[in-house]
């Protein structure tokens, strides 16, 4: 854990230790949302990842768990907090992105979201979402991002900026669904997650759901990542590529050509949006972790 990011690791260690849920904030403007945890053998984690949703205080929350029919003990700590869920279940599925889209078809919220069962939502996120969504209904709102190993130990934040379906062929991953929601509308217009899809099912749908306009931006919103050895990052490397490649060709192929000029103005975009939104020690510090080889998600 790097020092800098010890008062965060505290508080977000004391969130997550028990169920203690803030008054809502009475804002009757906020959207009604949905957050749908995935989940499978991950009873390691999968109880701080349901206080990180139900210790929000959101106001208008809808919180949905659809379990794979886990052999763990996540069926025992999902009922611990069955009373606090809209729905649950615990039954075999076809993987993470069909559980998905069964949460999603139950969902009554204006904005819809899912946290996977072994990430989080730093104190005070699902506010700043939902904030940012009431001002304009965007098709999406997104946030920053920390990083945290298996004891919640934050090491590292990303900042990201807004962006076009044409900039996520060069920026490739630019919308973290650990601290994005986005409108339930929209899946029902342009479809939910591909179920063939096994690691970038995110941004595949933001592909989908981006056709004209960019993504809106709540600054700090803070989902978490976390980073540790049975993550998909680790385990899935091959598939990640693939697919990743697949998308992009996709969007390439029924979009304009993106040359290396058009490519190189997407990078300068990106990295003008991020000295407007005063994110010039994030890119100093990036460009020493790439000079230093050490821009990775799990460099500590």
């Amino acid at each position: 854990m790097r020092k800098q990011y010890a008062a965060a690791t505290q508080q977000l260690t004391d969130f997550v230790s028990r169920l203690r849920p803030p008054p809502p904030v009475a804002q009757a403007l906020l959207p009604r949302l949905t957050v749908v945890t995935p989940s499978y053998n991950q009873g390691r984690f999968l109880e701080r990842t349901i206080l990180s949703v139900l210790n929000q205080g959101y106001p208008n929350l809808e919180y949905i768990i659809i379990d794979g029919g886990s052999s763990d003990d996540s069926v025992d700590i999902i009922r611990r907090y069955a009373g606090h869920l809209a729905y649950w279940e615990s039954k075999p599925d076809r993987g993470q992105s069909h559980a998905i889209n069964k949460g999603f078809r139950r969902a009554t919220g204006d904005y819809v979201c899912w946290q996977n069962s072994d990430d989080l939502f730093f104190p005070g996120a699902l506010l700043r979402l939902g904030r940012a969504a009431a001002a304009d209904w965007p098709p999406i709102v997104s946030g920053n991002l920390y990083l945290a190993d298996a004891d919640n130990r934050i090491f590292r934040e990303v900042r990201y900026t807004p962006v076009d379906r044409g900039m996520l062929t060069v920026v490739k991953a630019s919308i973290p669904n650990q601290s994005a929601i986005f409108r339930r509308d929209l899946l029902e217009r342009y479809g939910a997650l591909d179920e063939g899809k096994r690691y970038c099912m995110d941004l595949d749908l933001w592909s989908r759901l981006l056709p004209t306009g960019t993504n809106v931006m709540a600054h700090d919103a803070y989902g978490v990542y976390t980073v540790h050895d049975a993550t998909k990052t680790v385990l899935l490397q091959d598939v990640l590529q693939r697919e990743r490649s697949q998308i992009i060709e996709g969007i390439r192929r029924s979009g304009p050509r993106i040359g290396r000029p058009r490519a190189w103005s997407y990078r300068a975009a990106k990295v003008a949006a991020h000295v407007r939104q005063g994110d010039l020690f994030y890119l100093l510090e990036k460009a020493v972790a790439k000079l230093a080889g050490r821009d990775d998600w799990d460099a500590q």
